[in-house]
């Protein structure tokens, strides 16, 4: 979950909502890719986070019962592969790209020195090397493309963090996003309250509309998974756009 305050409580954003932004992002991106290929990668966009009912895993709320953002450690130090798994599971069973994609991302998150201690992440990190050695013999693709096309997956996830979390700065003052595709390291900011541009500009079209959906949590303690989820179900679905224009 991506958890803010807010001046009323939580402001709750699902990873399934944030991967959907991600995905409008990539709709737009101006890419010339076939049918084939630019579908599934589109999927590995929305659906790379997809792995579990978030109002429902115990490691979302802290030991104070307050929802978890995802970025805060929750000290453990072995990491509840359930997701990962189910992550995989999902991308595997609709395409080899997809798995590819969703393996080279799930590789990208995970495999950092934080969680160098964790013998069963780096299991299950070993296995998904393989099967990506597996996978991409037979793809009719070369690793330059396939790199080309992660770096899009990748790209598009980056940018929809920066406005699911209110990263991007104000008054006009510039950030990166990440290196695109191509190779250019994008730089973005707001042209106005609710405007995004983006340098170079990458987009099919000048201007076009994303959004991504939230919700506010008055309480701001819960006694266990089940009462936040309960909770969760009962508030108003609440729904924040964003232009972007050249």
């Amino acid at each position: 979950m991506i958890v803010a305050s807010h001046a009323k409580g939580w402001k709750i954003i699902n990873q399934h909502s944030h991967g959907l932004l991600a995905a409008m992002i990539g709709y737009q991106y101006d890419i010339d890719l076939p049918n084939d290929i630019i579908v599934p990668t589109l999927i590995a966009i929305a659906e790379h986070d997809d792995g579990v009912v978030e109002t429902l895993e115990n490691k979302n709320l802290t030991k104070a019962g307050a929802p978890r953002h995802f970025l805060v450690n929750d000290e453990s130090k072995k990491t509840d592969l359930k997701r990962y798994l189910n992550v995989m599971e999902n991308a595997t069973s609709k395409s080899q790209l997809n798995a590819l994609l969703t393996s080279l991302h799930l590789d990208f998150i995970c495999g950092d020195s934080i969680h160098g201690q964790d013998q069963n992440l780096k299991t299950f990190l070993k296995e998904q090397e393989k099967n990506r050695k597996d996978i991409f013999k037979h793809l009719n693709i070369n690793e330059e493309y396939m790199h080309r096309l992660y770096r899009l997956v990748e790209w598009c996830d980056a940018f929809s963090l920066l406005i699911c979390m209110d990263k991007i700065q104000p008054e006009g003052r510039k950030m990166e996003v990440s290196e695109s595709p191509d190779g250019d390291m994008s730089q973005t900011f707001y042209k106005a309250e609710k405007e995004i541009t983006v340098e170079p500009w990458v987009f099919k079209n000048d201007s076009f509309t994303v959004f991504y959906e939230y919700k506010i949590i008055e309480q701001l303690q819960f006694k266990s998974v089940e009462e936040f989820n309960e909770v969760c179900k009962k508030a108003e679905v609440q729904r924040e756009e964003f232009v972007f224009s050249k």
